[in-house]
């Protein structure tokens, strides 16, 4: 039968007291004492991480509210920037229609000009053929006397120039300087004596002294003579007429056109 032994055991409980009161003193205090300042650590690093989160939700929301205004300002600008582009487009076609339309312009003057000016070059050009043919005609078939009577026309108007403009005589005679001065005559055909004589006798009463005269045949003129005494020259022959009446004509077309286009 089993003994218990009273001392034994009180020995042994007091030896666990004192073991439990050694661990709880040794041991178990302080590692609750670590715990709590553990938890204490934890709950304060708890209340920084809310703390912060709670920063960084705020400056999330300004961010975002930021990023809001960003956005909005992005597109006002995107569109203000649209704006402008469409502006400048619109005033860049403008100055592209208006210069297209002054070059448009440019060109129909030109082309009009250009036009005018060959019109005017074959216009002169057939007048030239037509008096170039007529004067070939009248070369052939002119008749003397017209040759005749065109010398006794400016024979004439020479005797007449001394009757009403004896000033411009004085002038003509101031010119010649010469000694004995000289009649240089370009004539149609041959002259006969009388018509050299009648040709001295008017030119030397103009210069109021006696005259040589020199004479050169000139087909050309068709009928009639160009004298040249000092600074007087005068011409009465068809080839003068001829000219005369191509520019007569040419003006008379050169009206004609500029009314058409007016």
């Amino acid at each position: 039968m089993l003994e218990f032994n009273l001392v034994t055991i009180l020995a042994e409980i007091l030896n666990f007291l004192v073991f439990a009161v050694a661990l709880y003193f040794l041991l178990f205090k302080p590692v609750v004492k670590r715990m709590e300042a553990r938890a204490e650590n934890k709950e304060k690093l708890l209340e920084e991480a809310q703390h912060m989160r709670k920063d960084a939700e705020e400056k999330l929301t300004k961010i975002e509210a930021r990023l809001a205004d960003i956005d909005a300002e992005i597109e006002e600008r995107l569109q203000e920037a649209y704006r402008q582009a469409q502006s400048e487009r619109a005033s860049l076609i403008d100055a592209t229609h208006e210069e297209a339309s002054k070059i448009l312009k440019q060109a129909e003057s030109e082309a009009a000009k250009q036009q005018q000016l060959e019109m005017k070059e074959l216009q002169e050009n057939l007048v030239d053929t037509i008096l170039s043919i007529s004067s070939q005609i009248l070369t052939k078939t002119t008749p003397e006397v017209v040759h005749e009577n065109l010398i006794e026309a400016l024979t004439s108007e020479i005797w007449d120039l001394g009757k009403r403009d004896m000033r411009q005589v004085r002038t003509i005679r101031d010119s010649l300087s010469e000694r004995t001065p000289t009649v240089f005559v370009n004539s149609a055909k041959d002259l006969t004596p009388e018509q050299q004589r009648s040709i001295i006798r008017t030119f030397s009463a103009l210069a109021d002294s006696n005259v040589n005269m020199e004479i050169e045949i000139e087909p050309d003129l068709i009928a009639g003579i160009r004298v040249r005494i000092g600074d007087l020259v005068v011409e009465n022959s068809l080839a003068m007429e001829l000219v005369e009446l191509k520019t007569d004509v040419v003006s008379s077309l050169e009206k004609g056109i500029d009314a058409n286009q007016g």
